[in-house]
């Protein structure tokens, strides 16, 4: 069933509030540790409270996603904006460790943006223009994380870390929300009552089954362990990297900005431009060893780097691994994947993800101060050993019994 006309400039008005609001999140990306440490907290708290966002957006998530379908697209993400913009000037101006966390609880907690900006998406396109349409949006998001750390760099100022402004950047992230906040009351209909009618489940299925049916699916089961263990250290090296390059490095506001910058603009230009090309040359799989392999070096590369040209190298090497990864992911399981159990997995797979988000960043300040500041890359570095082990166990099977169209290497 085709979906009813759509509004005018639906898509590019989408792309603009979901750049807009990513911008925001992006300024505060490399600050968030340093709103902590100044209240006086050890590393170990410190990735903790950073480690709530992931938290509350798994927990969240279920409920947006609920709420979108009976109540609306529109709804949720003035919501999602709202919330965001209110989270940012609670955190820039928090004078309590109790007051940050609240701060990251309601920012995870309304980060239903592109989630619902792929529903809206569904409502207004067929299935044949909906793959491109979904990736114009899938790139502000990667477009703002390239603009937005350097603009809070610079917005933070400041010869060291000490005597940075953190209330500017908060104030800016607040006003990029608020203006995508307004940008969707004004420009952005609802379209729920576009969407086609849903399949409706079958009778006696429940989510407690589709997990039983997909914990039972060898191969998937083995890519989801896989990812798990991936993202785990992912995310330990997202959290902990700003306040190690400040610590190890004595990096400012402005630099650290700029580099995140640097990789941020990367892995967008890699996933827009390269993905596709890569993986039809190559295959998911042999993108997805590659993207062990570069987070394996670039983990390493932080620990050995002695200088700015040498940690931007490291820097630049993880972020390949970043850009593979995600996409190759989703897209080998999307295929693995029979159709009456693609949602579900897919479903298991952002789940996962979030979780494993949460487990990596509390878990990352522990490594730090417990077991030395190198620790983190270290670790994330051996654990991709077991991981590329398990990529190639994947490898065998899909060899065993390719799909029409698979490329294993």
């Amino acid at each position: 069933m085709t979906p009813g006309p759509k509004p005018r400039f639906a898509i590019p008005i989408l792309f603009a509030v979901v750049f807009i609001d990513l911008v925001g999140f992006g300024i505060l990306a490399p600050l968030v540790p340093f709103y902590v440490e100044r209240l006086g907290a050890r590393p170990e708290l410190i990735t903790l409270i950073i480690a709530a966002h992931p938290l509350a957006q798994s927990l969240a998530m279920p409920l947006w996603g609920t709420l979108s379908d009976r109540r609306g697209r529109r709804p949720v993400l003035l919501a999602s904006m709202f919330g965001h913009g209110a989270a940012y000037l609670l955190l820039g101006f928090a004078d309590s460790l109790w007051l940050l966390l609240a701060a990251r609880i309601l920012s995870g907690a309304t980060s239903a943006n592109l989630s619902t900006a792929y529903a809206y998406i569904a409502d207004i396109t067929t299935p044949e223009e909906r793959a491109g349409a979904m990736g114009r949006v899938s790139s502000a998001f990667g477009l703002g994380f390239a603009i937005g750390p350097a603009l809070g760099g610079l917005l933070a100022g400041g010869t060291t870390m000490a005597d940075a402004n953190l209330v500017r950047p908060a104030i800016a992230a607040a006003l990029f929300s608020f203006s995508a906040f307004l940008a969707i009351f004004v420009f952005l209909p609802e379209t729920r009552h576009l969407a086609p009618a849903s399949t409706p489940r079958p009778e006696g299925t429940s989510l407690l089954g589709e997990l039983g049916r997909i914990a039972g699916r060898p191969l998937i089961s083995r890519m989801l362990i896989m990812a798990t263990v991936v993202l785990v250290f992912m995310a330990v090296r997202e959290s902990i990297f700003p306040l190690w390059a400040n610590h190890e490095h004595g990096l400012n506001a402005r630099t650290l900005g700029a580099m995140l910058a640097w990789t941020g603009t990367l892995i967008a230009m890699v996933q827009f431009f390269g993905i596709g090309w890569l993986a039809g040359r190559f295959g998911e799989l042999n993108l997805v060893k590659g993207a062990i392999v570069c987070l394996m070096l670039g983990w390493l590369g932080l620990t050995l780097a002695w200088s700015v040209p040498t940690l931007l190298l490291a820097m630049t090497i993880g972020s390949f691994g970043t850009a593979f990864f995600q996409t190759s992911m989703q897209s080998l399981l999307s295929k693995r994947a029979g159709m009456a159990e693609r949602g579900a997995v897919l479903g298991v797979y952002q789940s996962s993800s979030a979780m494993a988000r949460f487990v990596g960043q509390a878990g990352a300040g522990t490594l730090y101060g417990q077991l030395g500041a190198n620790a983190p890359f270290l670790l994330g570095s051996l654990a991709m050993l077991p991981a590329f082990a398990i990529a190639t166990q994947v490898g065998r099977r899909l060899k065993a019994s390719p799909l029409p169209g698979d490329k294993v290497g």
